[in-house]
């Protein structure tokens, strides 16, 4: 006849133990959660109101009105890395009273929804160049490397997000 010894059960397969697992595995989950909420939460600070979000104060913001983007062209090409390049040229018209020492374009291109699928932020004009004087124009030209493939290839909304005045001399 053979020795023989009852072999206490696994302690994982106790009933009670899976259901203490799958509990604390909850409320570990639980405490991650919360945790990224708050961290989360308090990194996302209310962002100030659009007008406040561009480079135009009252007084840039006011002139702005007198500044015109005219003449727009868009074209495609090749560069030398084999990569298309899509460029944006047109005119900059100053027709304010003030000599404009910089100009910054927001460029948005949108989707078949109507909705934005790029926007990119491109200073014009600045310094060391000369100022663009009341009542004259200026040619610009914009090349972007990559536009997103969303794009609906038509032109793209411009507007002025900074103006920066030459000094009174």
């Amino acid at each position: 006849m053979e020795n023989s010894f009852p072999i206490p059960p696994d302690t994982n397969d106790r009933p009670g133990n899976k259901t203490r697992v799958f509990v604390a595995l909850g409320a570990a989950l639980l405490i991650a959660a919360l945790a990224f909420y708050f961290v989360r939460g308090t990194n996302l600070a209310p962002q100030p109101a659009a007008e406040t979000q561009t480079g135009l104060g009252p007084e840039e913001r006011a002139y702005a009105a007198n500044v015109g983007v005219d003449r727009l062209e868009i074209s495609r090409a090749e560069n030398f890395l084999h990569q298309e390049v899509t460029t944006l040229s047109g005119e900059i018209t100053n027709g304010g009273n003030r000599a404009l020492a910089g100009v910054e374009l927001t460029i948005e291109f949108y989707d078949q929804l109507n909705q934005i699928a790029q926007r990119e932020t491109r200073s014009l004009f600045g310094p060391p160049g000369p100022p663009i004087p009341a009542g004259d124009h200026r040619e610009f030209e914009v090349s972007f490397e990559h536009i997103s493939t969303a794009w609906n290839m038509r032109a793209p909304a411009i507007k002025v997000s900074a103006l920066h005045f030459a000094p009174v001399k």
